[in-house]
């Protein structure tokens, strides 16, 4: 025997005038039915567990405990931050110029 567990956290859209309130849409809960349909495990949304690992943890059924939700990473724009790389390599160039220089005149007065 086994259960099916389905987080459907991530499935949802938000509330056209209710800031705080989300929905499921029609889409969403075509996927829900979908998973439990064919009883099947998806990276993030379903996953099929043993009852020996419900008594593992105690016999909670959290949904969290077997299913965790792929989070999105954050979006980069890779031709900005290369620019900006760009950017702080020749700042970095400039910087050690300006150092080199003081430091070969500090050299010049000791010796002096």
């Amino acid at each position: 025997r086994k259960i099916l567990f389905i987080n459907a956290s991530q499935l949802y859209e938000k509330h056209p005038e209710v800031r705080k309130l989300n929905k499921l849409g029609d889409q969403h809960i075509a996927k829900i039915v979908e998973i439990y349909r064919t009883y099947r495990e998806e990276q993030g949304l379903s996953r099929i567990a043993s009852l020996e690992e419900v008594k593992n943890n105690d016999y909670n059924l959290n949904v969290t405990l077997y299913v965790t939700p792929i989070e999105e990473g954050e979006k980069v724009n890779i031709e900005e931050e290369w620019r900006e790389l760009k950017k702080l390599e020749e700042e970095t160039r400039e910087l050690l110029a300006k150092i080199d220089t003081w430091i070969t005149e500090i050299i010049k007065t000791l010796q002096s």
